[in-house]
């Protein structure tokens, strides 16, 4: 997470001029302060010097003592974080983008999907996120995680997805809940049968879905309606049969719906393996 670079560049004036090209290589930013020493860092850093190409970045510090009540601070990290990701786009090749903040969230990976990001491969967000459709915005893109939104129903519709990320071969979608009209679309993409007006589709490389449902439902939302929602989803998923050559994962419910550790567990992991 670039903690090595940085720390060599402490050591003399010459590892510092040594260490400049890869200080911003690969970088962990989580919180407030965070997001604001960054946007400051990069804009006073000339851009042969602040190539970013593995970003792990989060509106807040960890999964725990988390509200979701809008803060103060919101605005002003909010168009910082824009900036650092026009910023990082030309070079980044992974990103890991986590949002507990609804007033933030949507926003900023509304933002990201229209943003050109030539040599990104893999994302994952976490946040109330609408459906990439801008075309060939991320054309190297292979893998892609989506998180935060519980029924993403018309994510497969019209081809869009495809349009956006010609190369994706990696699919997964977690955080599921009550989530029945998304199921069957994923079913109907699978037997390439959809005859509705805007008919669900794969993108053409894909090889492997994976879907994660969220957490059981907490006791204020177990009404009937909403429990038998819920269990029509899980049958739905066990019963799903990809075509042939794809490759379909059922992981288990999650015990969270804050993914702050799992996702960057999984970028750390992905960086260095």
């Amino acid at each position: 997470d670039g903690r090595t670079v940085r720390a060599l560049s402490l050591v003399s004036k010459y590892f510092r001029q040594v260490s400049r090209p890869f200080l911003y290589q690969s970088l962990s930013i989580s919180g407030s302060a965070q997001i604001t020493a960054l946007d400051s860092g990069l804009q006073k850093t000339p851009p042969h010097l602040r190539i970013v190409r593995h970003l792990f970045l989060s509106t807040h510090k960890n999964d725990t003592h988390v509200t979701h009540t809008p803060k103060a601070t919101d605005a002003a990290d909010s168009a910082a974080i824009l900036r650092i990701l026009t910023i990082c786009a030309p070079t980044l090749e992974t990103l890991s983008f986590v949002s507990l903040s609804a007033s933030m969230g949507t926003v900023a990976i509304s933002r990201l999907f229209r943003t050109s990001f030539p040599h990104l491969r893999e994302l994952s967000i976490s946040g109330f996120y609408p459906f990439p459709s801008a075309p060939a915005k991320m054309p190297s893109l292979q893998h892609l995680h989506l998180h935060g939104n519980r029924n993403p129903h018309g994510l497969l519709e019209a081809g869009g997805l495809d349009e956006a990320c010609p190369s994706l071969t990696h699919l997964s979608v977690s955080g599921l809940s009550m989530a029945t009209t998304f199921t069957l679309e994923l079913q109907a993409a699978f037997s390439g049968k959809d005859e509705s007006p805007f008919p669900s589709k794969l993108p053409s490389r894909l090889r492997h879905v994976m879907i994660q449902p969220g957490p059981p439902l907490s006791v204020c939302e177990k009404g009937a309606a909403n429990l038998a929602r819920d269990e029509m989803m899980m049958a739905q998923l066990e019963k799903l049969e990809p075509p042939q050559g794809m490759e379909f994962t059922l992981l288990p419910r999650a015990s969270t719906d804050v993914p702050y550790d799992a996702f960057k567990r999984e970028w750390s992991d992905r960086i260095y393996m």
